[in-house]
């Protein structure tokens, strides 16, 4: 007779089988930590015998250098902030990594935005925006200067110039998902500026009918020299009306120079190399028989040209070509005629979308001064200036993309 199992014995174990290659994981798993322990190894070997690299040409900007630590730093944790700000920054081989990053991005996951900026469909690079509504500061402070230059008799301009993504929504050439309200921030921009009383030159009426690539850089934020000559020629036409002693350069008086190295402006360090479809070359303008003009900087720096020759001939891979335009951004400027053809003075209030048609107002006015309120620090009052200046008239050459700037003006009224 068969006893009955007993079921409080356990029951036999069964053998088990040893799954397919377990017996070589050891090697995969040497493998892993070999590698880990590399990358460990090798940025700490970085880090104690590289050299920190002080600037980043590709990204255009000062890194992070080692913090110094101290204890109060450490108590309130600025130091580790630093820190990894500095770690950050100083990763070995970090440009070569951004590029892997931004071309695993756009070539596997077919991604058209990287750090904000837009590759669009013609190979134009654009930083399209959220709508600004922060024009409230430039509302109070617009009709207060415009109401000092009415004291003194002076007539202010407001030259507007759209900017790349403005052009592009204007076009509808922005894709549903992504998000623009850059239109909208320009039509609160130039609600300041009547509300002002300025005398509003919309740039958008010459520009907007010119295709995109032909007026702008494809990988940079600037118009390039044809956009600014576009848009110099209808500031000078509109000035016409009101001082009819002002000549205008026409098109046929113009030679045309070009850079041969391409330029990598300020989109394409931003989203990186592997979105930059198409390149661009700087090019300038400059009348047939020369300019007519001279340079001073910030004062008494002077015997310059318009035109900084000496940038063009920079041989490292992400020069700023656009430094042909004035050499840089200064304080102030002043630009005058050798032979005047007239005896008007015209201040223009300025950002680094100025630079190119600078050059071009030199040989339209006898006196051409620029304030860029970013570099005056507040050192300059711009209605004092108007008034011991003698300025005839006043012109701002801004794009819609200067709210940030009104603390500078406020600085600066």
């Amino acid at each position: 007779m068969q006893k009955p199992l007993d079921s409080r014995k356990p029951s036999p174990r069964p053998i088990e089988q040893k799954p397919k290659g377990l017996e070589q994981s050891w090697f995969a798993d040497f493998l892993l930590l070999g590698v880990f322990l590399g990358v460990i190894f090798l940025g700490l070997a970085t880090y104690w015998f590289g050299q920190d690299r002080e600037v980043s040409v590709l990204e255009g900007r000062q890194l992070a250098q080692q913090p110094e630590a101290s204890v109060s730093a450490v108590r309130d944790g600025s130091y580790m902030e630093e820190f990894e700000s500095y770690t950050s920054d100083q990763v070995f081989q970090r440009d070569r990594w951004m590029g892997l990053q931004a071309g695993f991005q756009k070539n596997v996951f077919q991604q058209k935005i990287n750090n904000g900026v837009l590759a669009l469909d013609n190979g134009v690079l654009i930083g399209p925006d959220e709508p600004v509504r922060g024009f409230d500061n430039m509302k109070r402070l617009f009709p207060e200067f415009g109401a000092a230059m009415q004291e003194q008799d002076v007539p202010v301009y407001f030259a507007s110039a759209p900017s790349k993504p403005v052009h592009a929504a204007q076009n509808e050439m922005i894709p549903d998902y992504v998000i623009s309200g850059d239109l909208d921030s320009r039509g609160n921009l130039h609600d300041a500026v009547e509300g002002a009383d300025f005398e509003l030159i919309d740039l958008g009426e010459t520009l907007f009918e010119q295709p995109m690539e032909d007026i702008y850089f494809y990988n940079d934020h600037h118009w390039n020299v044809q956009g600014a000559f576009l848009g110099y020629q209808q500031i000078i036409e509109r000035l016409q009306q009101d001082y009819e002693d002002v000549p205008k350069l026409e098109a046929s008086d113009m030679e045309t120079f070009k850079i041969d190295q391409p330029y990598y402006g300020s989109y394409a360090r931003e989203i990186s190399l592997p979105y930059v479809e198409k390149l661009d070359y700087l090019e300038w303008m400059e009348p047939k028989d020369g300019f007519t003009t001279e340079v001073c900087r910030n004062g008494d720096d002077c015997g310059h040209s318009v035109i900084a020759r000496e940038e063009a001939e920079e041989t490292n891979r992400f020069a700023d070509f656009y430094k042909v335009f004035m050499k840089d951004n200064y304080a102030q400027l002043r630009i005058e005629q050798k032979d005047p053809v007239n005896d008007l003075h015209v201040l223009v209030l300025k950002d680094s979308y100025a630079n190119p048609v600078l050059g071009f107002l030199g040989e339209s006015f006898g006196t051409v001064s620029a304030i860029d309120v970013r570099y005056a620090e507040g050192k300059v009052d711009i209605t004092d200036y108007v008034e011991e200046n003698d300025v005839d008239l006043v012109l701002f050459m801004h794009n819609d993309r200067i709210s940030g700037m009104s603390g500078d003006y406020e600085d600066s009224f």
